[in-house]
């Protein structure tokens, strides 16, 4: 018995010797490899511009790791315009599904909704924001009906308000048709009391993208979160924190109304996922500048049909 131990170590010793004489290192040390910096993006959001780059190859047996940043903003002072961020809005979140998958199945998302009701938006602004979001869902595609359940639903919404508290205006089970998830959005109460944003993204996250919610499960469906806002958080703990969190489960992108400070700029940033130009749009106010921006986007739809969804 103890012979054979012996001849089981040295042929593992030799095997070892001829796999480090033939490779130089049994375990070869490999450091991480990033892209190049791609070209700095056209102006978005509240003026900025950003870069990107990829890890090309991961770390391994104690390689130099990746660094932090793959992502680089700069703020260039220039205001973006209407007409720039409908086009963002209509190519990153209107279609940007069916130009992604051209295959005859179509594209199924599940998209939540979260909606500032604090007091520092105001009940008209609320009331304007609400009629101009329904509108913009009822773009979304499949046209003429998105929310419509088919044979196949390719798209559901879920809608939850919040200021103090966070309150669940309807799941991704209650609307089986467009009008009736508008009608739902027209229909949310104005709450006011303070921007506790941090727990709406723990909300969304922890109650809302589950299975008794109406969430599907299955690997193509696509989990979108639309958050329209009129500022950064006042209360509810780590914003930043809890969007990136939710970030692991959904797409984060981010309506922001209304002029910031530096702060809450980086802030209402650091919200929405990457890449960050195709996540965060911005409109100066609710009343005529968000109404303008939907029937801008309106118009952009007319030349990006919708692909077909027939399955």
């Amino acid at each position: 018995m103890v012979h054979l131990e012996r001849m089981i170590l040295h042929v593992l010793w030799v095997t070892a010797m001829l796999a480090i004489g033939a490779r130089g290192f049994l375990f070869r040390r490999t450091d991480c490899q990033v892209s190049d910096w791609s070209s700095w993006s056209k102006p978005f959001g509240f003026g900025q511009v950003s870069r990107e780059r990829a890890i090309l190859r991961h770390p391994s047996n104690g390689g130099s790791p990746c660094p932090p940043d793959m992502e680089e903003i700069k703020m260039t002072g220039q205001r973006v315009s209407i007409q720039s961020t409908a086009k963002s809005i209509t190519s990153n979140f209107m279609v940007q599904n069916s130009q992604a998958n051209s295959l005859s199945v179509g594209f199924v998302r599940d998209l939540l909704v979260i909606v500032d009701g604090s007091g520092s938006i105001g009940a008209s602004d609320f009331n304007d924001a609400k009629n101009q979001l329904a509108r913009l869902l009822g773009m979304l595609c499949p046209e003429p009906d998105p929310f419509k359940t088919r044979r196949k639903v390719h798209q559901q919404a879920a809608l939850i308000e919040f200021s103090t508290t966070v309150r669940e205006i309807f799941d991704f089970n209650d609307k089986a048709n467009t009008v009736a998830v508008q009608q739902g959005i027209i229909g949310m109460p104005y709450l006011s009391g303070q921007t506790c944003t941090a727990t709406a993204f723990n909300y969304a996250r922890s109650t809302m993208f589950t299975a008794s919610k109406g969430m599907r499960s299955q690997p193509n469906v696509k989990k979108d979160v639309l958050i329209l806002t009129d500022g950064n958080s006042n209360c509810g703990g780590d914003a930043v924190q809890a969007a990136k969190l939710l970030g692991k489960t959904a797409n984060v992108y981010g309506l922001i109304i209304g002029g910031q400070d530096d702060a809450s700029i980086q802030e209402l940033t650091d919200y929405v996922s990457s890449p960050k130009d195709q996540h965060l749009f911005t409109v100066e106010d609710a009343h005529d500048h968000l109404e303008q921006l939907v029937t801008l986007v309106e118009q952009e739809l007319k030349s990006i049909p919708c692909q077909s969804f027939d399955i």
